[in-house]
């Protein structure tokens, strides 16, 4: 099992996973990312018209090992 940590950055405010996930691979780490990045995206809709939310995983070092990220955005067309 591997230690993998999860930084939440939303719209562009960090926040810092100081605990950390034990998974047994990176592509569990992935998988992890990728499904609470849904459930954030399914429970708490945007503000406005955009927002981006995305996890920048690492081990402890100090850069991101990858970064899955969910992109929301409206657009409004004028069809008069």
């Amino acid at each position: 099992m591997a230690r993998f940590f999860f930084d939440l950055a939303d719209n562009g405010k960090l926040y810092q996973d100081t605990e950390g996930t034990d998974l047994p691979s990176p592509e569990a780490a992935e998988d992890e990312a990728a499904r609470a990045l849904l459930e954030i995206a399914k429970d708490q809709m945007p503000d406005g018209t955009f927002r981006q939310v995305a996890f920048q995983v690492h081990d402890g070092a100090s850069h991101p090992l990858f970064v899955v990220k969910i992109t929301f955005e409206l657009i409004r067309t004028d069809n008069k």
